[in-house]
């Protein structure tokens, strides 16, 4: 029997580790609490990450050839194992963007009737009804979708639910079916000016680092939202507070931020036009049941072609 090991940082369910095992004969599967100090460089297979393995540990995996990462984003990984050229990497790009997209809507609508401030009222026993100014339909409103993946794709299908014009921003502004249009990022700046709600679900890459920033939201309308589901180090955060602490624009949303969990000493908590959410926008409801099929399905691709079917991750692009 090989001594080759499938480490599992994330749990699986009884039934799906023995549905495994029978593909996978031949391996052992340990899990990080049964992880012994010689079983270290035996893991050739790892489901899920675990940031509390030291640097020491991490050099012990001398035969990890695949990890199979349980997020879309992997920018949270040692960059020592992303450059390794002996590790792929794939990911669970498309499970969170249903949840994502309406969780951008949720915070849109919520907004618009006014349901965040009758919130507010119903603790203080207050019948008084909110400004009518203050109000808002999506419809015939402008979307302008930083990224035309799975999760702007989504996105980009509910805006047009809702009446709404919707346009897409990516690397080379190529055409993506269910956007009115596609802009280049390099293009972004002539169209920006034009939306009255901004949603970005970019990856945290060299390129992207404080991408929003000053000058950025200096282009935005005065009423424009702005909402991040995408990575925090996009979003130059002081250019954000001094934005809305100016009310130079309506306001914005993040899910994701710089420091997780931001620290109780931000001054991004004292802004009453952000909302704050701890990074749930992408929260699904049977999550094991949505990322298993993709793990099993690489599993058996690795185990007879020794390369994965789908979600590799390109290490040059970060994505």
């Amino acid at each position: 029997m090989s001594n080759a090991i499938i480490l599992m940082n994330n749990q699986l369910k009884p039934q799906q580790v023995e549905m495994l095992t029978q593909l996978a004969e031949g391996y052992r599967f340990v899990t990080k609490a049964d992880l012994a100090e010689g079983d270290f460089e035996y893991v050739e297979i790892m489901y899920g990450w675990d940031k509390s393995y030291t640097e020491a540990q991490r050099q012990s995996f001398k035969r990890l050839k695949w990890i199979q990462a349980t997020s879309a984003g992997v920018d949270y990984l040692p960059m020592d194992i992303i450059q390794n050229p002996q590790i792929m990497i794939s990911n669970m790009s498309g499970i969170h963007a249903t949840p994502i997209a309406e969780s951008v809507f949720g915070y849109l609508l919520a907004t618009g009737r006014q349901l965040f401030t009758s919130q507010l009222q119903q603790r203080e026993s207050n019948w008084n009804r909110p400004e009518h100014g203050g109000y808002f339909s999506l419809k015939d409103k402008v979307l302008l979708v930083y990224g035309t993946g799975n999760i702007g794709q989504e996105i980009a299908r509910i805006g047009h639910n809702f009446s709404m014009e919707v346009i897409g921003i990516n690397t080379n502004g190529r055409a993506i079916e269910g956007f009115d249009a596609c802009y280049a990022t390099a293009e972004a700046d002539s169209i920006v000016g034009k939306a009255d709600f901004i949603v970005s679900t970019l990856p945290a890459t060299a390129n992207t680092r404080h991408y929003f920033a000053e000058n950025w939201f200096k282009m935005l309308k005065a009423t424009a939202l702005f909402i991040n589901v995408g990575r925090g180090q996009t979003v130059d955060e002081t250019a954000l507070y001094e934005a809305l602490k100016a009310k130079q624009i309506g306001g914005a949303y993040l899910d994701v931020f710089h420091e997780e969990p931001l620290p109780e000493s931000s001054t991004l908590w004292e802004l009453e036009n952000l909302l704050i959410s701890p990074h749930i926008s992408g929260q699904i409801e049977h999550f094991q049941e949505e990322t298993f099929p993709i793990f099993k399905e690489n599993l058996v691709s690795y185990l007879n072609e020794g390369k994965l079917a789908r979600n590799i991750v390109a290490k040059d692009k970060g994505y």
